[in-house]
């Protein structure tokens, strides 16, 4: 009883950030193929959020569901993930090291630095870190495992389309289980406009 509370209250609280939530299936990242689950996933990619009577029937009854969230224009989302906090020092120093002299990089280097208290901060069950923030421009999809040619961008990934699997969800891999955490339960806030840098990068 406990655990669908959580999902059904969380669930609650994206849809109040604007968020479009879905039913994912249990222990996985895969969405439901065939049934009303694949309807509420239809309906988040157009930007359509699951009425609270959905949300408490279907998880209410689909106890062990995981939820998702669309990111995108749509989906109101757009997502940093590093996969360490150590990633987020070593871009800090390349940074520094390139100069703080220049507006823009002090921007960026005052941004990554208050990252943790500044907007949703969420652990994945592999720990790596996520930031959310509403959708932006500025922050085009990016998978450091499909394009390594982009050293700077080493250990980050950017989620500006697609879907992203969402707290309190839980993955079991290789016989073990672990969950989506709410670090900062802040909700997303618009990503800075003056912070160019992904963008610049991703479109040379």
């Amino acid at each position: 009883m406990e655990n669908e509370l959580e999902m059904i209250q969380t669930l609650f609280e994206y849809q109040n950030f604007g968020l479009a939530p879905f039913p994912i299936m249990p222990f996985s990242k895969e969405i439901h193929k065939g049934n009303k689950g694949k309807i509420f996933f239809d309906n988040a990619q157009s930007g359509i959020q699951m009425s609270e009577e959905e949300i408490y029937d279907w998880f209410g009854e689909k106890k062990l569901d995981n939820c998702g969230l669309i990111c995108g224009e749509e989906g109101n989302l757009s997502v940093l993930e590093f996969e360490s906090d150590t990633v987020i020092i070593r871009l800090m120093s390349l940074i520094e090291k390139e100069s703080l002299d220049k507006i823009s990089n002090l921007i960026f280097y005052n941004f990554l630095e208050n990252l943790y208290s500044s907007t949703t901060f969420i652990r994945t069950p592999d720990k790596k870190i996520q930031f959310w923030f509403k959708f932006s421009k500025n922050l085009p999809s990016f998978f450091w495992n499909n394009n390594k040619s982009i050293k700077i961008l080493e250990g980050i990934n950017i989620y500006s389309s697609g879907y992203i699997v969402a707290p309190p969800s839980f993955i079991r891999k290789n016989n073990l289980i672990g969950q989506y955490e709410i670090e900062e339960g802040k909700p997303p806030v618009e990503f800075p406009n003056e912070i160019t840098f992904f963008k610049k990068l991703l479109s040379e």
